[in-house]
């Protein structure tokens, strides 16, 4: 079974995430904060990041920036209310295989997460 992590901050909306994915026969590690997902330890454990870029603390973008640093090349989907040309350039110009606006269509997000765990699969965007 693939794992896939989802970091966001709404409980209804990570919850609402997580059960979607987990019907498609996904097993989700779900997380409120970006220093949660950061203290599970679990980066190389899941096969992709559903990644919201507003939450408290730690910024989706910050944790992009902190994972390439640490090397891990793990596929994130970015789903994000905060749709400016600047943010969607930064997380695409850094590796990012999706940014999706909110709120989002379910048969989209799946489709996406198949497209980043292929290409995470296949060694990179």
């Amino acid at each position: 079974m693939l794992t896939i992590a989802i970091v966001e901050d709404d409980d209804g909306v990570r919850v609402a995430y997580a059960d979607l994915m987990s019907s498609y026969g996904y097993e989700v590690r779900a997380f409120g904060s970006a220093e949660d997902f950061v203290a599970s330890n679990c980066q190389n454990e899941v096969e992709c990041l559903i990644l919201d870029q507003r939450l408290p603390g730690l910024s989706g973008l910050e944790l992009q920036a902190q994972l390439k640093r640490q090397h891990c090349a793990l596929p994130i989907v970015f789903v994000t209310s905060q749709d400016d040309d600047v943010t969607r350039a930064k997380a695409l110009d850094s590796g990012a295989v999706h940014f999706l606006n909110k709120p989002i269509d379910a048969d989209e997000l799946v489709r996406c997460v198949i497209d980043a765990q292929t290409r995470g699969a296949s060694g990179g965007p």
